[in-house]
């Protein structure tokens, strides 16, 4: 153990107002809430406004602190909500926000730039790279991807200079958070909405693959401390108080413990306490040190057994306090209130009386002063000067009391409160066309294999873009037409920890693919490739993809500021609200299966075994619908894809009201004659006007477009 390293937060979730008393009473540092919008738990009950300010007031006297929860995507018009639903919490003294969304990342960096600002793991940050890439934005602290390894984080924590706060106990998704649309598409409700149903807890393949054991790391917590992580994050927002109050209690005995011991000796006790409190069939670490397995998998039942009874009393949280108190003849009362953190006096009107009859003790003082029931104060010591043969009655004494707590809760406030900022207005909309249609909108084609490329290559495609973990093999003596544009697309995932996805291997692959075959751009999925990209010097076409969520135009602004050439069209927009946001010069998906899921774990290995030479299978739903993945060993990434491709070259009256830069069509699964059949069925209809007459034969779904989510 490092004895100079500052000690590591407790960080504790709270799903209501009963769940932060328990979080506190049981000793965590700080509690992460949400209000009722924009948080990434929507069925927690969450917050009102009162609630958040009663919290502040205890969690703040008490050196606690206090996050909240922002951490989902916003479309163009809740952007409009921000600066108001952030002003309250921010002149209260909000102690940081969480967020996923770079664009709200931007709108509170400018509106409200001393609010210190979190990284939500929902951002799928993988590496210092990614990390770094969103650091013009203030940002204080990074939530990296649960995936990461111990050796990873180290790494993180050694480069950036920002905190990091990582999971310790609780659920883990299949997927890298953020990079999850499963739900989305299956049944209209959006994880990157706060609203994920959960699929992958269903069976699929009559067993349960993709649903992960839960997190308890207390066996590992010195290797955890020794990393450098700043803050130690139990998941649970939609959980009870009970669970609450348990699982953190027990974190903090034991952190505790090794800080003061250098040991950490878990008791039987204790440990089945921890599990049982929640258990999803069994616990896990983690990824912490591995980076899969199948043991990791709940794969004969996900429901949870439960022993969350256990009642803690509803304990207020209290901050211990001395009173001085001076009481003299024909003066108004004074009290001054006090600890090693704050002090506080005040006068008050109440004047004490020559006693008549029955004249005031010490004991009645301290007896009065020392009743703090209902606050969160506890007055542990009480000294008094006062003249003899005084009295005042009761409701006297209370009224000191109250006012000298009253003035002790302002002074340790103060240090909190806020201004109120500037109202900044959000961007605008970005300019739409008065006429659109899908003329001669150039289309740009992706593929998974090597068939598929030789089908492209001969169709009229404006461009192809191809993996990196298939590029070489669909590159190599291939005679690439005159005004075919290639395009590299670089990993989903890029790991410190990677195989053919870690940064050296990629930056590898990059320089390559200029230097060699001169490609004509790059498709990136996540920060960390704008950021590899930028530091070679490299200053070509990169569009941002499916997974580099621009919702709004905050976020799009931000991207465009920072690297990107384009943007691809957000899938979970619909229509009315992407003709609201305009889509002028970005790239709009319009045939393909919609990559659902991308995960660290394995569908294949847990199913069969690991061969480590790339698989390509499918899995059958309860509903009988089959899902596509494609398991890249190179990468040791899995890709999950939705059951039917997602269709909209037919939609006339998008194209009427919106002009993307290109179009984008995806292939997964299709074999070579398919993938002929639907470029040139599409070329073949589309007309001279801007329309087209062309539709798709077979299964296949409008995707959001209608509906959307909510």
């Amino acid at each position: 153990m490092n004895m100079e390293q500052t000690k590591v937060e407790l960080l504790s979730p709270a799903g209501n107002y009963e769940c932060f008393l328990a979080a506190v009473s049981a000793g965590a540092d700080a509690v992460y809430l949400g209000l009722d919008r924009f948080g990434a738990r929507a069925g927690a009950h969450n917050l009102s406004i009162a609630e958040l300010k009663d919290a502040l007031n205890i969690a703040h006297p008490a050196g606690r602190k206090i996050y909240l929860t922002v951490n989902t995507l916003l479309k163009d018009d809740e952007t409009d909500q921000l600066y108001d639903f952030l002003y309250e919490p921010y002149i209260y003294g909000i102690d940081g926000v969480i967020v996923q969304d770079v664009g709200v990342m931007s709108y509170i960096s400018r509106v409200y730039p001393d609010l210190p600002i979190h990284v939500s793991t929902q951002a799928a940050v993988t590496s210092s790279a990614g990390a770094g890439y969103l650091q013009s934005l203030g940002i204080k602290r990074i939530v990296p991807a649960r995936e990461l390894s111990l050796r990873e984080i180290r790494k993180m924590v050694s480069e950036t200079g920002l905190e990091v706060e990582c999971f310790i106990h609780g659920s883990m998704c299949y997927s890298y958070s953020g990079k999850c649309l499963l739900s989305s598409y299956i049944g209209g409700r959006s994880g990157n909405r706060g609203r994920c149903a959960q699929p992958c807890r269903l069976m699929y393949e009559d067993r349960y693959p993709l649903s992960l054991k839960d997190m308890c790391t207390v066996d590992i917590l010195p290797d955890l401390i020794d990393a450098g992580i700043t803050s130690f994050k139990i998941e649970g927002r939609m959980k009870g108080s009970g669970y609450v109050y348990s699982v953190t209690s027990l974190y903090r005995k034991y952190i505790d413990m090794y800080y003061e011991t250098g040991r950490c000796d878990i008791s039987d006790r204790d440990r089945r306490a921890l599990t049982s409190a929640y258990s999803r069939s069994g616990n896990c670490e983690g990824y912490y040190r591995r980076h899969n397995g199948a043991d990791m998998i709940t794969p004969e039942s996900p429901s949870y057994t439960s022993d969350e009874d256990n009642d803690y009393g509803r304990m207020l949280p209290v901050t211990d306090v001395n009173i001085e108190c001076i009481l003299y003849r024909g003066s108004n009362a004074r009290i001054r209130v006090y600890n090693d953190k704050a002090e506080a006096e005040a006068e008050v009107p109440v004047i004490a009386e020559q006693a008549v009859n029955c004249a005031l003790t010490d004991d009645d003082i301290i007896k009065q002063m020392t009743r703090s029931g209902g606050t969160p104060f506890n007055v542990r010591d009480v000294s008094i000067i006062r003249d003899d043969d005084i009295f005042i009655p009761k409701s006297g004494l209370n009224a000191i009391r109250r006012q000298g707590l009253d003035a002790f809760m302002n002074a340790c406030l103060a240090g909190y409160i806020r201004k109120a900022p500037q109202k900044r207005d959000i961007h605008s909309p970005k300019h739409l066309p008065a006429s659109g249609g899908i003329g001669n909108i150039p289309v740009n084609v992706s593929v998974l294999d090597r068939e598929q490329f030789d089908a492209a290559l001969s169709s009229s495609a404006d461009g192809i873009i191809i993996p990196m973990h298939i590029f070489e093999e669909c590159m190599n003596d291939t005679a690439v037409p005159a005004g075919t544009a290639i395009y590299a697309e670089l990993p989903y995932v890029i790991r410190d920890e990677g195989l053919a996805n870690s940064p050296d291997s990629v930056e590898k692959f990059a320089r390559d693919a200029i230097m060699r075959y001169g490609v004509d751009g790059f498709y990136v999925s996540n920060n960390e490739s704008v950021r590899l990209l930028r530091d070679i010097g490299y200053e070509g076409a990169v569009v941002a993809g499916i997974f580099m969520y621009a919702y709004n135009n905050e976020a799009y602004d931000y991207y465009i500021r920072s690297g990107i050439t384009r943007t691809t069209v957000p899938s979970e927009l619909n229509e009315r609200e992407l003709q609201r946001r305009g889509i002028t010069g970005e790239e709009l998906i319009v045939y393909g299966r919609v990559p659902v899921m991308v995960s660290a774990n394995c569908v294949y290995n847990t199913l069969a075994s690991c061969s480590r030479e790339g698989h390509k299978m499918y899995i059958t739903d309860r509903k009988r619908e089959r899902l596509f993945a494609d398991c890249i060993c190179s990468e040791c990434t899995n890709v999950l894809y939705n059951s039917v491709p997602s269709f909209a070259a037919d939609e006339e009256r998008l194209f009427a009201c919106i002009r993307p830069s290109s179009l984008r069509f995806c292939f997964t699964d299709e074999k070579g004659e398919e993938v002929t059949r639907i470029l040139d069925t599409y070329y073949k209809h589309r007309r001279n006007d801007g329309t087209i007459s062309v539709h798709l034969t077979g299964k296949y779904t409008r995707g959001h477009l209608k509906r959307g989510v909510e």
